[in-house]
């Protein structure tokens, strides 16, 4: 009985002892594939936004759904990303409905590509105005390795703010009444002098010198 418990003993410590020595497995870091666009947007305005993909290894195509409000934002174009030194060509573009656009994309050739990046670069159009947003959101997305297996992905989306910026030149000048003969600069008036009447001056000046004479003659009459 002794010797069968120590045999128990002794397996269950070698046991303890392996499960102290194997490592858990870690798991993969999963990819991510988000939308990178600007904060804001003038209404009326172009700006792009990128397919963002992280982390990926041997990566060779995938499809996924972009949707956003069309009331508020176009999509004008889809140009192709680029992963490491590889471009990654869009070989579909097409709107499935309303502010949904499916988009299909193949790496050539089938080395497959590793690392960071963007799957694509769209182009949009603000058409709405100012305090509007939208989502562009990315759905429906599968990757796809070169060996023709799933790439497990987590979608992230991003959000578009309409701002109204309004310009220096567009705000109008504080108009200021003056009176004739004045001018104002810098909200400071200053008066400026209006036509000289030259036959006036002249008159006011012979009337000067006419009645400094008279005094004259009268001043040194009574000295006599």
């Amino acid at each position: 009985m002794r010797r069968i418990m120590k045999i128990l003993g002794i397996i269950t410590i070698m046991v303890l002892l392996l499960g102290g020595v194997v490592a858990p497995v870690a798991a993969t870091p999963a990819v991510t594939v988000s939308i990178d666009a600007p904060d804001t947007a003038e209404p009326d305005s172009d700006f792009t936004a990128n397919v963002n993909i992280a982390e990926v290894t041997d990566f060779d195509s995938c499809n996924y759904d972009i949707s956003f409000d069309a009331s508020v934002l176009r999509l004008d174009n889809v140009a192709s990303g680029l992963v490491g030194s590889t471009a990654i060509p869009v070989d579909i573009c097409n709107e499935i409905n309303s502010g949904t656009w499916r988009v299909v994309q193949n790496v050539p050739g089938i080395t497959g590509v590793s690392g960071s990046g963007y799957l694509a670069v769209l182009h949009f159009h603000v058409i709405g105005s100012g305090g509007d947003s939208s989502a562009v959101s990315l759905s429906n997305g599968i990757l796809a390795n070169n060996q023709a297996e799933a790439i497990t992905a987590s979608w992230v989306s991003d959000l578009v703010r309409m701002v109204m910026v309004e310009s220096e030149d567009a705000v109008a000048p504080v108009a200021v009444n003056s009176s004739p003969g004045a001018s104002v600069s810098d909200g400071t008036a200053s008066l400026s002098a209006g036509p000289v009447n030259w036959l006036a001056l002249w008159g006011v000046i012979g009337g000067v010198v006419v009645v400094g004479l008279v005094v004259f003659l009268l001043a040194r009459r009574r000295a006599y």
